[in-house]
Formats: structure tokens, C-alpha cells, sequence
């Protein structure tokens, strides 16, 4: 699997248009919130969600992120 990174203005119009996202992108990477594209398995996304590691829409991982104190800068997707 590969996954590309995309700014978050690309990244919004993806969303929209019905992609998943991979990862949600922190400034400098300091915060990982994996999205529902990650394929993981259902127990491990419950533990990653209560911790603020796992969010299922672009609002959601700006809610983990702002209590953080940071801001979603881009979008991983899987490149088909």
C-alpha cells in the first residue's frame, strides 16, 4: 500500500467528494490521528480513539488536534 500526502485545501475538496483518509497530518508530524482508511482492526481503532489517535471525519481529528493545541495541516490518502 502507498499513501500520499495532501494539503489540506486538496485534502477538504477529497473528503467531500467521498475519499477516506489514511492519516490526518499534524504541523511537524507531532500528532498521528489515523483515519478510517488505515485498515486496522475494529479493537485496535476502539483503543486508538480513547486516546485521541483514531478519528472518523476531518472534524474529528481537529477536535483531537485542537485539544493538543495544534492544527491539521494535510491529508494522507491511499494512492490507488
Amino acid at each position: 500500500m502507498t499513501v500520499n500526502l495532501v494539503d489540506i485545501e486538496e485534502a477538504l475538496e477529497r473528503l467531500v467528494a467521498g475519499e477516506s483518509a489514511y492519516e490526518f497530518e499534524t504541523e511537524e508530524r507531532t500528532l498521528r490521528i489515523l483515519g478510517p482508511a488505515c485498515g486496522f482492526g475494529g479493537d485496535y481503532l476502539k483503543r486508538l480513539r480513547r486516546d485521541g489517535l483514531y478519528a472518523e471525519s476531518i472534524e474529528e481529528a481537529r477536535e483531537m488536534a485542537r485539544a493538543k493545541g495544534l492544527t491539521i495541516t494535510g491529508i494522507w490518502f491511499v494512492k490507488g
